[in-house]
């Protein structure tokens, strides 16, 4: 993404969520440890390791598609669209980047009903609200959206007037 006003602020938020990732990926990787641990040294399981783990992987696994996303490393199978004329690549590249903020879209209203829907219900171990732990699904879905809006307005704008 070009460095324009657009590209600096969606700049900062993959530094944050990747930041975060890195910390989410320790803490993760620790209370799976501990619970190995605690197995095997003194023979009891921590329920709520498990569960904090799975709730941890939940948001990891979000946050990283959202990174990925801005890094173009999702599955993309462009070889067709490389051996199309300039202007016909281009339209085709904005005609997918059409159906996928369209698809960001319905899992974002999808992912905020079942969060909204999980939202009273609280986690056996720990007392969390999965409310809690879905949420990273809308405000991820709608990152990924924001990600391919942007990248449409610079695919047609930015060649005419500069940046975005």
């Amino acid at each position: 993404m070009k460095k324009g006003i657009i590209g600096k602020i969606h700049g900062i938020v993959i530094d944050i969520l990747t930041k975060f990732l890195v910390v989410l990926s320790m803490l993760i990787t620790g209370t799976v440890f501990l619970n190995v641990l605690s197995r095997y040294i003194l023979e009891i399981s921590l329920p709520w390791s498990e569960e904090l783990a799975r709730f941890m992987f939940i948001w990891l696994s979000f946050i990283g598609a959202v990174i990925a996303n801005a890094q173009f490393s999702h599955m993309r199978l462009d070889f067709i669209v490389e051996k199309l004329p300039a202007k016909t690549a281009k339209v085709v590249e904005g005609i997918s980047y059409l159906v996928a903020i369209v698809l960001f879209v319905f899992l974002f209203i999808g992912s905020l009903r079942y969060t909204q829907s999980q939202w009273d219900w609280r986690s056996s171990a720990l007392g969390i609200r999965h409310g809690i732990v879905y949420m990273i699904t809308p405000i991820c879905f709608s990152i990924m959206g924001l990600q391919f809006v942007a990248r449409f307005i610079q695919l047609f704008i930015s060649d005419k007037k500069g940046e975005v």
